[in-house]
């Protein structure tokens, strides 16, 4: 009975996953061609194309696909298999964090602690390369430490955590304990994790978490966000965002990836945009906007970016610390406010809100404040929006600041 309860939820999450990659619901099906202001054919331009998917026409039928509930339907499923029998990583949460997560779950339906206490044992691998080798897993994990350490000198965090993580996972882990320690702060706990392995040696890991318990901030005092992964959490407003050096500064924007997550799965990202481009001071610049749903949250961005007038193509950089704008915004479905940030000096203001409900991104609105550097900068934004091909983003100037309702 076990192995056919097992079997058939593995059989659906297969064919949710299945169905929402056949029907993205960000991306133009055929069938919704069909019924679509423009043909698939016609579309020349990455303005067309964004104009055929954000169509309130198109987002309404999309609204009422059986995928639109996708996102609710695999939660409830992953966290009904997270109760299955089988084997257990050993893993233990405190008090103190287990609070927090219980938060968490109480008003969204991420459950932190389910899935941490539920991870599958996945140490045979490693076991069965140790004692084909015969590997010493004491020397092998100095090794893998010491690589870690030169890469991260190096300043190269990407290979220093691969390191990091071999070094760890074959020196075998039997149990790991989450604990929150007190720090010179009396409001700030740090997270650590003392992981056991099997030849009975203990090891304090500090993954970059710290929690203000008064706030309600989840952070890394480096700025690079919680465990140098670029973003943020604010847990008692269940809002995700990302700090100012979050390491996709480095990256740039370029269509690319808002066409990759246009063909995501709907239960990944639906999110719809409006860009602004316009000529300042020497440079291309645009001002682009976001609102939508990503993964578990409904959620919204405003990103400034520039590049030398000489480049051509879509990819920007973002802005450096010189050419930062003082940002705020809000997002709200209806009288529902779902999140406020800002107003702070940004590249890329944004959050995300954990939540039960998902909304359309078109039932959604967003209101944003961004303060020029100068007239010049405003007349120039100003008739970005007015030549915008959508029209749906109204704004109103008071002195360099310049509000939109979109």
């Amino acid at each position: 009975m076990k192995q056919i309860l097992r079997r058939v939820t593995a059989l659906l999450l297969a064919l949710l996953t299945a169905l929402s990659f056949c029907l993205p619901a960000s991306a133009a099906t055929a069938q919704t061609y069909t019924h679509a202001p423009q043909a698939a054919d016609d579309l020349k331009s990455v303005e067309q194309y964004e104009a055929l998917l954000s169509s309130s026409d198109m987002q309404s039928r999309l609204q009422r696909q059986p995928l639109w509930y996708i996102r609710r339907l695999l939660t409830r499923i992953f966290n009904r298999a997270l109760q299955l029998p089988g084997k257990r990583f050993n893993l233990t949460v405190d008090e103190e964090i287990t609070a927090y997560c219980n938060y968490v779950k109480e008003h969204s339906d991420l459950d932190i602690v389910g899935i941490l206490t539920n991870l599958p044992e996945t140490k045979a691998p490693a076991e069965l390369i140790v004692r084909t080798f015969g590997i010493d897993t004491d020397k092998m994990r100095e090794a893998m430490f010491e690589k870690r350490d030169q890469y991260w000198g190096e300043g190269n965090k990407v290979l220093s955590g691969v390191y990091y993580f071999l070094g760890v996972y074959f020196s075998i882990m039997e149990k790991c304990e989450v604990t929150a320690i007190a720090t010179n702060d009396p409001d700030v706990h740090e997270v650590i994790l003392c992981l056991t392995y099997a030849d009975g040696k203990q090891e304090e890991l500090h993954p970059g978490i710290f929690i203000n318990s008064v706030t309600g901030e989840s952070y890394n005092r480096d700025g690079s966000g919680m465990v140098s992964i670029g973003f943020n959490c604010s847990i008692y407003d269940l809002i995700v965002y990302a700090p100012i050096n979050a390491w996709m500064r480095d990256f740039g924007f370029r269509f690319l990836y808002d066409l990759l997550c246009y063909g995501a799965p709907s239960w990944m990202f639906n999110y719809t945009t409006r860009r602004f481009k316009f000529e300042y001071a020497g440079k291309d610049w645009m001002i682009q906007l976001w609102k939508g749903n990503y993964l578990i949250t409904n959620g919204c961005e405003i990103g400034l970016y520039n590049r030398p007038k000489e480049k051509r193509g879509t990819y920007y950089e973002c802005a450096s610390d010189d050419d930062l704008l003082e940002m705020s915004m809000t997002l709200s479905h209806g009288d529902e406010e779902i999140l406020s940030l800002g107003p702070e000096m940004h590249w890329w203001l944004n959050g995300f809100k954990m939540t039960k409900e998902q909304y359309a991104p078109s039932t959604m609105t967003m209101k944003a404040r961004i303060v020029m550097r100068d007239r010049d900068m405003l007349n120039a934004f100003c008739d970005a929006i007015d030549r915008h091909y959508r029209h749906d983003v109204r704004y109103s100037v008071d002195g360099l600041a310049v509000s939109l309702i979109w």
